[in-house]
């Protein structure tokens, strides 16, 4: 039975070190910035882009990160795809093929 009890304070005590771990990237001071300030704000939002794909392991589920690359797929998608009178973004019609 003692046996037992340390294998299981011995798995604890390394998921514990191990979810401490995780936490060593995070930077838990940072402003999260919304979705609309990256899309207003090309040049930073391209910096975050750019600083989260140089280290995705640690910063990728990052509240910024996912508002950053939120904002540059709206952007893309509402020059490429969608106007403002439709409501939604939706593919453009593919056009017939005329020989």
């Amino acid at each position: 039975m003692k046996r037992k009890a340390t294998i299981v304070s011995v798995a604890g005590s390394v998921l514990l070190i191990l979810m401490l771990a995780d936490c060593k990237g995070r930077n838990i001071g940072e402003e999260v910035r919304p979705v609309d300030w990256y899309e207003s704000h090309p040049a930073e939002r391209a910096e975050k882009l750019a600083e989260c794909l140089a280290d995705p392991a640690t910063l990728d589920g990052t509240p910024n990160c996912v508002n950053a690359s939120r904002a540059e797929n709206n952007v893309k998608a509402k020059t490429k795809w969608g106007t403002e009178s439709e409501g939604v973004r939706t593919t453009p019609p593919i056009p017939p093929i005329t020989n």
